[in-house]
């Protein structure tokens, strides 16, 4: 699989590994910040260095670095919102999101919250993804993977299929209700909607 933005945000990559497909012809690699430095450990060509530019220290040669100082915002926000406004049709996909300081781990799911991105966010353990409202979304998984919903505020969920505990015109807020799913085959059918949710799937449901 190929074509997708690749964005290398300043953290730790997943303990259990990238994602091979992840790594396999990216069209863009987007150094988030600090982040930049994770390409030559992963064999990627940085096409851009994109932040608030405060931590990016001396980047290699011929990659240009594009500042974005909106200070209201942390790194992360500031670039899923520049691959939106530049890139709107292609798929983006974060990693180097693992430890740090709490507060950057605690925010990162409401990155894609603040700026509605499509983006996946993938970290030790699995990958986070906004829900959109409005129409039918199918999620890929397999078996026994954990699948959990995660509002932010309320949201209405039309209908949750492909897992376990089915739910159908069902409102859930902001809590733990929606943890602890199970998928039951190859696609996790879920419509929200009205309102802010993450999906999130666990790389050790087999464990």
């Amino acid at each position: 699989m190929g074509g997708h933005i690749l964005v290398l945000a300043a953290g730790a990559l997943p303990e259990d590994g990238v994602p091979p497909w992840l790594l396999n012809g990216p069209s863009m690699v987007l150094g988030c910040d600090g982040g930049w430095k994770h390409a030559e450990r992963l064999g990627l060509e940085l096409t851009l260095i994109l932040g608030d530019l405060d931590s990016v220290g001396t980047p290699p040669q011929g990659v240009d670095c594009v500042a974005l100082p909106n200070q209201h915002a942390s790194d992360l926000p500031k670039v899923l919102q520049w691959c939106k406004e530049h890139h709107p049709n292609s798929s983006v996909h974060v990693i180097g999101l693992d430890g740090g300081r709490l507060d950057h781990s605690v925010a990162v799911p409401a990155a894609l919250i603040e700026t509605q991105s499509d983006a996946v966010l993938h970290m030790s353990g699995g990958d986070l993804r906004r829900i959109p409202a409005g129409h039918p979304h199918n999620v890929p998984a397999e078996p026994g993977m954990i699948i959990g919903l995660h509002p932010y505020g309320e949201v209405h969920v039309k209908r949750l299929g492909g897992v376990t505990w089915t739910l159908e015109d069902a409102d859930l807020s902001t809590g733990t209700q929606g943890v602890h799913n199970v998928a039951v085959g190859t696609e996790v059918q879920i419509h929200v909607a009205s309102g802010d949710l993450i999906l999130s799937r666990s790389r050790h449901h087999l464990a």
